[in-house]
């Protein structure tokens, strides 16, 4: 098999991620006619201090606990929700904040295209939270997992929640972090809205917005769209506004 560079990978996954930039603005043009999934489920961060805010949102292996009446086949799509079980197509930010983010993730791992996105990157100190130990790799989910009592970790991420500006943006961000998939054989034990899902793993991590007006994109870049494969894997949910992609306006509220 042939081997590639470091520079062709870096490369690779420059392009990936400027390509769903510019799909970004084809997106804004679409929304005002409902071209790509739903416009609504508008996730505010609680404020909880001056500069500060917390976003709290989660991860499912279905749609049934935000969007139980979009019929099929998009009900049994992977999506992220509201942490009040609401949509989360369109997430506000306070400006120039440090926001702690905390995600729930209930869906299990798939593999990744490009370890690129197996590296936290861009969130304060490099680093983001599992179940409440430090990590920056999912390469070092082994040892997490030998030392949170009781819980195992997929060796993959479910999903990556990734924040980037819009091209040409005056005050460009990249945010990207793996959220880490439950264990296949996780039992479910948990119910939210009559729905059964395993016990989820806890991700936090912190970066800062910037000023008033900024508009960026969030996305998912573990392939977890229609039938999980490449290349189908970045089909169904993944282009669909309100499952694995939306918009974070920042603003004053």
């Amino acid at each position: 098999m042939r081997q590639h560079s470091s520079g062709f990978i870096i490369g690779l996954a420059a392009s990936i991620i400027l390509g769903f930039a510019i799909l970004a603005g084809v997106w804004w043009g679409l929304s005002s006619i409902g071209g790509l999934g739903s416009q609504e489920g508008v996730v505010q961060a609680k404020i909880t201090g001056p500069g500060t805010a917390e976003l709290n949102i989660a991860t499912y292996p279905d749609a049934m606990v935000c969007h139980a009446d979009a019929g099929n086949p998009q009900v049994n799509w992977v999506t992220y929700c509201a942490g009040d079980n609401g949509r989360a197509t369109q997430i506000e930010l306070p400006p120039n904040s440090l926001i702690t983010v905390k995600i729930n993730q209930y869906d299990s791992g798939s593999t990744l295209v490009n370890d690129y996105f197996g590296q936290v990157r861009g969130t304060i100190g490099g680093v983001a939270m599992l179940d409440g130990q430090p990590f920056n790799n999912i390469s070092q989910v082994g040892q997490i997992s030998k030392t949170v009592k009781g819980h195992t970790f997929s060796g993959d991420p479910g999903h990556t929640f990734t924040i980037q500006s819009v091209p040409n943006s005056p005050y460009p961000i990249f945010v990207s972090v793996p959220l880490i998939g439950v264990a296949d054989d996780a039992p479910n034990n948990v119910t939210i809205n009559g729905n059964q899902y395993p016990t989820p793993n806890i991700i936090e991590f912190q970066f800062r917005t910037g000023p008033a007006g900024m508009t960026y994109l969030w996305h998912c870049y573990v392939p977890c769209g229609s039938d999980r494969g490449q290349p189908y894997g970045f089909s169904g949910p993944m282009w669909t506004l309100g499952y694995m992609a939306g918009m974070i306006n920042v603003t004053n509220y």
